[in-house]
């Protein structure tokens, strides 16, 4: 068994939790309309805003078996990662780190999307189904809500004082008499200028 598979594997024995969750069926997306589609979106955004320290998985084609190891069902509709990927991060004020992909597990396929532990928080800038701009979704446990007001703010602590986060720099050249720009690059000639080799004096004394 590969790596990926043995570690989905062991998901099955785990409960869900604000890094887990299992869907039997395939979320509604091709052909679906805003109200069905703000699901799939609604996830994504909890568990991306969820307060975790290893990344979230949701399996599709997997019944939860609560107490015991979930059974795996399988699906044969699966999701493009490139449309799902447009579909999310268009309508937030910036993209999620998240994939989509397809994997055999136990001789049939699940869906598998993947959302690592990252920057928060993420909100839509805009209404969408069902969802509200400017609110944030996150994942408590087994159900999805709001984000309250102080874990907001302490989201936004974290992004403002991480230590590996390093500040962004614009330089521009300009003239500083005339205030004028001359843009972020400079184009410059150089004259190397060559001196004449030491003449040599005689001093006489008298």
């Amino acid at each position: 068994m590969q790596p990926l598979s043995q570690a989905l594997e062991a998901l099955l024995y785990e409960a869900e939790s604000t890094s887990l969750d299992f869907k039997r069926d395939q979320y509604l997306f091709i052909g679906a309309d805003d109200i069905q589609k703000s699901e799939l979106l609604k996830d994504i955004l909890a568990f991306a805003n969820s307060w975790r320290r290893v990344d979230a998985y949701i399996l599709i084609g997997v019944l939860e078996v609560k107490g015991g190891k979930s059974q795996v069902i399988g699906i044969s509709q699966h999701l493009d990662d490139a449309q799902l990927q447009q579909f999310v991060n268009e309508k937030i004020q910036r993209p999620i780190s998240f994939s989509y992909y397809t994997t055999k597990l136990e001789e049939t396929h699940i869906g598998v999307i993947h959302i690592p532990v990252q920057k928060r928080p993420f909100y839509l800038v805009r209404d969408f189904g069902k969802l509200k701009k400017n609110i944030v979704y996150i994942r408590r446990g087994t159900s999805t809500t709001d984000a309250k007001p102080d874990e907001i703010v302490r989201m936004g602590e974290e992004f403002l004082f991480d230590e590996n986060r390093l500040p962004d720099l614009d330089l521009q050249f300009g003239k500083y008499k005339e205030r004028s720009k001359f843009g972020k690059s400079l184009s410059l000639k150089i004259l190397i200028l060559k001196c004449p080799k030491m003449m040599k004096f005689q001093i006489m004394v008298m």
